[in-house]
């Protein structure tokens, strides 16, 4: 059996496949950073071996790849701020040629890399985008594109050097959770939650369940060509199509309302003065002008390599965005329940009402 390290294993989307390895008998050591947290492997760390290092260390790569045969590399900075950049180099970039570089020395045979289609640019309205698509086309262009671009030809320069055989699958966004609540798609559905997803804006974009996911990144790792890359994605939907499946799932009304581009655009450029006078970078408001450019938009890709070639096939949104709900409410019996004794929250749990 082939010994399976995930990187950024505590992260939402590595938390996640780290899970569909191990219930699955996979052989799995994931990478934490020094004192990270687990996330969403809290209760799993019985059932694979955690090994401690930092991408950005090449030293502690060297260490941690030992005896590791296949390496899934989810970690990075997955936030679309462009304040972020230096830190987005660092880890993004910096830490695919470590990654690949260490992994040559330890003998690693293959590595699949969790990327986005941010990579794969961003197409114009009315077009679907393919493994082929000419970045410099882009509709637009922001920190978390480049720089996840760049960790791809890192990778692959890596491995025409002689280093492990890479697979790059270009993710859609992802709904899931362990998600963070302030800037991933668990903040949708708070909202929702709460009763404040009144609107939507007019634009659209690509989204992967977790089943597609974990399907999709061991489909590359079986059958993936080397140097190929492969865009793995559920669905294309406008965000009036999947705020109301949210709204459905969550038991609201779907919003009736669409945001003007120009609004989420005026928005964006409050955020942005908001942001520069915040020094903490995590702080900044979401909706800034590289968020805005993307919400106005309809970026919308094609599945049709992954689906020839891996026998990739799409599934449904809607089991991924009730386990995020099922996570908040999760959350929400924590918070009212902190301090009871297991069983107690326990029941706590099964009396908190259903929401999906």
């Amino acid at each position: 059996m082939s010994r399976v390290m995930i990187t950024g294993a505590s992260g939402s989307l590595g938390s996640a496949f780290a899970r569909y390895l191990i219930e699955d008998g996979a052989d799995v050591v994931v990478l934490l950073r020094p004192g990270d947290e687990p996330g969403g492997l809290e209760h799993y760390l019985h059932r694979c071996e955690v090994r401690r290092g930092d991408v950005t260390d090449l030293a502690s790569l060297e260490k941690a790849l030992q005896g590791i045969d296949e390496v899934y590399h989810y970690a990075g900075i997955a936030v679309t701020l462009n304040k972020l950049h230096p830190l987005m180099e660092q880890v993004n970039v910096e830490g695919c040629a470590n990654l690949v570089k260490a992994a040559g020395t330890a003998g690693v045979r293959r590595i699949v890399h969790a990327s986005s289609i941010s990579a794969i640019g961003y197409p114009a309205p009315g077009e679907l985008a393919d493994e082929n698509f000419d970045i410099a086309r882009s509709a637009c262009e922001n920190s978390y594109m480049l720089t996840k671009r760049a960790g791809e030809r890192e990778l692959l320069r890596g491995w025409r050097a002689g280093g492990p055989e890479v697979v790059i699958v270009n993710l859609s966004a992802c709904i899931a959770p362990y998600s963070d609540r302030r800037y991933g798609w668990a903040m949708l559905l708070e909202t929702a939650r709460q009763g404040k997803l009144t609107a939507y804006p007019r634009g659209g974009a690509a989204f992967t369940s977790i089943e597609d996911m974990n399907v999709g990144m061991r489909a590359a790792m079986l059958r993936g060509e080397p140097g190929r890359r492969y865009i793995v994605s559920s669905v294309n939907l406008t965000y009036r199509e999947l705020f109301t499946q949210v709204a459905e799932v969550v038991g609201c009304p779907p919003p009736k309302r669409s945001i003007p581009n120009a609004v989420v655009r005026v928005a964006g450029r409050v955020g942005a003065v908001v942001a520069a006078f915040r020094k903490d970078p995590m702080r900044s408001p979401f909706m800034v002008p590289e968020n805005a450019e993307l919400t106005v938009n309809r970026l919308f890709y094609d599945t049709t390599r992954a689906q020839r070639e891996l026998g990739f096939r799409p599934t449904s949104l809607r089991a991924s965005i009730a386990a995020v709900d099922r996570w908040l409410t999760e959350l929400e019996v924590d918070t009212m329940f902190d301090g009871l004794a297991p069983e107690g929250r326990q029941d706590a749990t099964r009396r908190a009402p259903s929401r999906s």
